[in-house]
């Protein structure tokens, strides 16, 4: 026994020491080291990301400006010993379910501090017929939705297949003759749905003046590509080389097509792109997966038209059929070797959103686009309702709140079919 004590004394103290090292260290963590791009050892407001800026004065205990090693090992360790990082409680469902009890529930997740500020809309027949917002919410301003700006940037693949500048199921090869067999077999299907045999990376490491098209090129060096339709690989680095391709073969930004696509004919006045973590920016790098910026009222636009079979206000935007063919279900049975943990394993993937419920044909009837940031988007055919939450923070602390709270909403009048 006594032997066992001494084994356990001695695993103590090495842990407290290895603590304090780790304590001490004035080196940034590894999990934001890459934000650091101009290498000064520190992160500046810009560069610490949508999480970090909402602490970001209290972080700085010095008052530098900057975020250093040392100050975000404190941040780290305080948020883990008061409980900050642990997932926030579901509470109970309300008895009585009616459009006073989903706002009170909003309201109560803010007063309880689960969220900073949150918005909800939720949109039937192209209408929006429930919206509210708790905190110091501002249901205009852009807000980084992470993955969940993967939908829009299908979409929008969607509707320059639609021009005749890309097919959704013919090889990348056909836009640049120069692409190996690799990376020129894959499809833009395939990388909307991840399973094109791109590799599961973000695609979002580079310095902020890279174009697209360098980027492109850099990650199609850099990770070989594996054989296409064999398994679902969750990542950003396919949709970051299609879009560098067809910037390329357009000889227009990335920017300005989805201007033409989606933000004029849906008036998405908040929307912008840039970098997931330092956010939009008018040129340089942008991440078409990750990167776009979106207020609560501009995503309700966005899937109003997808509700509504690609109309917008009376006007056609997308064709219906191009709306089929990007809502059709791309995994089946194959493995999801690389998803997000928050995913559900039996979810399948369509272009740009999750399959949560898929119909005898293949037809996605039920689709969702959670993003890091905790937005939650989705869309659900055949109750005719579709909706939206934002916030800004960790998907994986509030994602059973989000599902929580879209649950409510379906369990009102407003989800009855």
């Amino acid at each position: 026994m006594m032997r066992f004590a001494i084994i356990g004394v001695a695993g103590l103290i090495l842990a407290a020491l290895l603590l304090l090292l780790w304590w001490l260290d004035p080196r940034l963590p590894a999990a934001v080291a890459p934000q650091d791009h101009d290498g000064s050892g520190a992160l500046s407001r810009e560069q610490a990301g949508p999480l970090l800026r909402l602490d970001f004065d209290r972080i700085d205990r010095d008052g530098s400006g900057d975020l250093d090693g040392r100050e975000l090992r404190r941040y780290i360790l305080g948020n883990w010993l008061a409980g900050r990082s642990r997932a926030v409680p579901v509470p109970a469902f309300p008895e009585h379910r009616d459009e006073g009890a989903l706002r009170r529930w909003l309201d109560e997740a803010v007063a309880a501090g689960h969220v900073s500020s949150v918005g909800m809309i939720l949109v039937r027949d192209g209408e929006v017929l429930f919206e509210h917002h708790a905190g110091e919410f501002d249901p205009r301003a852009p807000l980084p939705l992470d993955s969940a700006g993967m939908w829009p940037a299908a979409v929008m693949v969607g509707c320059l297949a639609e021009r005749g500048e890309v097919d959704l199921d013919a090889p990348l090869g056909r836009l640049d003759g120069r692409l190996g067999q690799g990376w020129g077999s894959m499809t833009a299907g395939g990388i909307l749905a991840h399973v094109a045999g791109a590799p599961a990376v973000s695609g979002t490491t580079f310095p902020p003046e890279t174009g697209l098209e360098t980027a492109a090129r850099a990650l199609m060096a850099r990770y070989p590509a594996l054989p296409p339709d064999r398994e679902l690989r969750f990542g950003g680095a396919g949709l970051q080389v299609l879009a560098g391709l067809i910037e390329a073969r357009m000889e227009r930004s990335w920017r300005r097509l989805f201007v033409e696509c989606l933000g004029w004919p849906l008036s998405l006045d908040s929307a912008s792109l840039g970098h997931p973590v330092t956010g939009p920016s008018a040129q340089g790098f942008l991440s078409p997966g990750f990167g776009l910026h979106m207020g609560l009222k501009d995503y309700g636009r966005f899937l109003a038209m997808l509700q509504q079979q690609g109309r917008y206000d009376g006007v056609g935007i997308i064709d219906r059929r191009t709306i089929a063919q990007l809502e059709r279900e791309r995994v089946g049975a194959l493995p999801r070797v690389d998803r997000p943990h928050w995913a559900d394993p039996a979810w399948g993937h369509a272009a740009g959103a999750w399959c949560e419920l898929r119909d005898e044909v293949g037809q996605c009837r039920r689709l969702s686009a959670p993003g890091a940031y905790g937005a939650l988007p989705w869309l659900d055919r055949d109750r005719r309702l579709a909706g939206v939450i934002l916030t800004v923070d960790s998907l994986p602390r509030i994602r059973d709140w989000l599902f929580a709270t879209r649950e409510l909403a379906e369990q009102t009048h407003f989800g009855r079919r």
